[in-house]
């Protein structure tokens, strides 16, 4: 009798490592009732260990004495990753690989009211008080000195001096670079007297100057690809668009509530982000100013700055109830928050931005620190084999894929707030809640028709003014 067999050979079949052996599987879904299930329960674990993981805070850099006000990020240039302003006037630049300070000076006499480092990230400009000054980062970390030994010794006699200085008519509250770099209206200023400045490098005064009313500007930001479109944000709630071939601005929206923080995104030009004292940010496309595109909530406090992913496709804000949060600049979910980071004695923060390879957030407080937080939460930091890699890979896969269900959707979302937002929140949505059921009340009682319901974005925009 002859009998036919199927013969493979185990050194083809098995893998190189003798502790893990090949298994066959029989692929038919009919073999695997259960097999919903238990992707179902991967998923939960894989949320688990999502949140377990979440660790952000990396470190806190300390060196001011007084309030950090601004920060500023290199658009292309490496040599220093953050250069931050404090309000004892005093200007730092910072080493994030070494975590130290590669560079001071005391740039103003007053509060450093805003920095930004120059398309070719050799030199930055800062302004304060009335005067914009630009300082070469190259010179002065060469002939700074040691800074442990000279803040050891009381100071350092090598100061580094400004490469020009630029005196405003008022107060300067911000100061932007263009991204197109060189040529005329390299720089663009605001101040309190409600006065937006063009300024040429070459000159000792300003090109031309806008103004729309008397009250404070509180940013103006460049476009990143229209070299001669700048917008602003007031005190009198507006936010501004400018041509800087025009003598006059472009047009304005005037919003519910007063604006603190403004930004465009880099890889969608036409948007741009403002942050309010209502505690809400805002998404405004240029060619329509009647109402924003998306209403990004969370915060309890005046939201004082944004910034965005270099990617583009989320941002970052500061806000003085002493939290930051990342939002997605656009998608489902894009109006809550994706991460809210806060530490046990962080205050309120001034300035948020995002690195150039957008792995970390760092923050400006007012307790003299800049901290470094990682833009994905539960992101090991450090080398990752290829297992491990696949590992995380196939998590996010499956946390993808069962988002919606409600067991994951819980543990995704939960996050510990501290105390006192927590408390703000929830009275907030109290406040919503009698405010709708008032609402229902209303057209119940009233004739069909008489009583609609607004939509929330339409309620943002009071008027547009050209």
């Amino acid at each position: 009798m002859k009998i036919k067999t199927v013969s493979r050979s185990a050194k083809k079949e098995a893998r190189d490592t003798a502790d893990h052996k090949y298994v066959r599987r029989n692929l038919d879904p009919a073999a695997h009732p259960f097999a919903a299930a238990r992707e179902h329960q991967r998923a939960v674990v894989a949320a688990k260990l999502d949140r377990m993981m979440a660790k952000p805070f990396v470190c806190a850099l300390d060196g001011h004495r007084d309030a950090i006000t601004c920060l500023g990020t290199p658009r292309r240039g490496q040599l220093v990753q953050v250069v931050s302003g404090g309000a004892d006037g005093e200007c730092r630049a910072w080493d994030l690989a070494s975590r130290k300070c590669v560079w001071r000076a005391p740039a103003h006499a007053g509060p450093v009211a805003g920095v930004v480092l120059a398309r070719a990230g050799d030199s930055f400009f800062s302004c304060g008080e009335r005067s914009i000054k630009r300082w070469a980062l190259e010179v002065a970390a060469t002939s700074g000195g040691s800074l442990e030994g000279d803040e050891r010794r009381g100071g350092d006699d090598r100061r580094p001096e400004p490469l020009n200085v630029w005196t405003s008519r008022g107060t300067v509250n911000d100061v932007d670079a263009s991204w197109q770099g060189g040529g005329d209206g390299a720089l663009v200023s605001c101040g309190s007297e409600g006065v937006v400045e063009l300024w040429d490098p070459e000159r000792s005064a300003a090109v031309r100057s806008w103004s729309w009313g008397t009250d404070a500007v509180y940013k103006a930001r460049w476009n990143p690809a229209e070299p001669s479109l700048v917008a602003s944000t007031s005190r009198d709630r507006a936010a501004t668009l400018y041509d800087t071939r025009a003598k006059t601005p472009l047009r304005r929206c005037v919003l519910a509530a007063p604006c603190r923080a403004l930004a465009w995104n880099p890889r969608d030009p036409t948007h741009f982000v403002v942050g309010s004292e209502d505690t809400m940010c805002y998404t405004f496309d240029v060619r329509n100013l009647k109402q924003p595109k998306m209403i990004h909530e969370g915060h309890v406090g005046a939201v004082n700055d944004v910034s965005f992913a270099p990617s583009g496709l989320e941002f970052a804000s500061a806000s003085a109830d002493r939290t930051t949060r990342i939002f997605a600049s656009r998608g489902a979910g894009c109006g809550r928050a994706r991460e809210t980071y806060h530490a046990l004695r962080m205050q309120a923060l001034a300035a948020v931005r995002f690195t150039a390879d957008a792995s970390f957030v760092l923050t400006a407080s007012e307790d003299f620190n800049l901290r470094v937080w990682k833009a994905r939460a539960s992101k090991k930091l450090g080398p990752v084999s290829s297992r491990e890699r696949a590992a995380l890979d196939y998590r996010a896969a499956l946390l993808d894929r069962h988002a919606h269900m409600p067991t994951v959707k819980r543990i995704v979302k939960s996050r510990n707030l501290p105390k006192m937002v927590k408390k703000m929140r929830d009275r907030r949505d109290e406040e919503k809640d009698r405010a709708r059921a008032k609402l229902q009340k209303t057209m119940d009682h009233s004739r069909p028709g008489a009583v609609a319901p607004k939509a929330a974005r339409s309620k943002v925009v009071l008027k547009e003014q050209t």
